[in-house]
């Protein structure tokens, strides 16, 4: 009966091995795949940014501005990437990143590049979600009070933030995530989902 119990045993061991180890595999594919896929996004939305001619000067060097200076738009600006609509280009030079942000997050679009989560850059209130693979927002942890970020729009405009602080919230810190008083905020899960490892950044000067 020992021996039995004891096979038994060694079968379940391997067997638990051979599942964690196909985990990794897993994980890791995955990962390799979501850095294509947004690799080939970005060269797609990189494409059809420079394609774009830029806004023409008016006549007699008038501005046209709004009534109201203080209106913001209601929306920010797109283009279509192979069936997804992209807002444009999140950079974190000291992590090496570059990646295209979609517009209305969902699981399946996480698979593939960074989502607006919520707000504008307009409105100084964007949060940009991703998920912790290593090509996306896995690295996060490793940003530092002072590191540059970069926000490039579809127009061309570049957005310049710096990281002002790192935090952990519960998964359910909604309310938290979205009305921190920042700028701008990147975040991702941690493994096993159950906090959210999130940067915090203000807009600066050109750099």
């Amino acid at each position: 009966m020992r021996k039995r119990i004891g096979i038994i045993c060694i079968f379940l061991g391997i067997a638990c091995m051979l599942s964690s180890v196909g985990f990794i595999v897993y994980n890791r594919w995955e990962d390799q795949n979501a850095e294509k896929i947004a690799h080939n996004l970005l060269e797609e939305v990189q494409s059809v940014m420079s394609e774009k001619q830029p806004p023409q000067p008016l006549p007699d060097d008038t501005v046209d501005l709004p009534d109201d200076p203080e209106v913001i738009p209601a929306e920010m600006a797109t283009i279509p990437v192979d069936g997804y609509d992209c807002i444009g280009i999140l950079s974190v030079p000291v992590l090496e990143l570059e990646l295209p942000v979609l517009t209305d997050w969902s699981y399946v679009k996480l698979k593939k590049a960074p989502c607006l989560y919520y707000g504008t850059y307009y409105e100084k209130n964007f949060v940009i979600a991703a998920h912790n693979y290593k090509s996306h927002f896995g690295r996060l942890s490793e940003l530092q009070a002072g590191d540059l970020v970069v926000f490039t729009d579809v127009t061309g405009t570049d957005h310049f933030y710096e990281v002002a602080l790192l935090e952990t919230l519960p998964k359910e810190a909604t309310q938290e995530m979205i009305a921190s008083g920042f700028d701008l905020s990147l975040y991702t899960c941690t493994t096993g989902g159950a906090s959210r490892v999130t940067v915090r950044c203000n807009t600066i000067d050109n750099p």
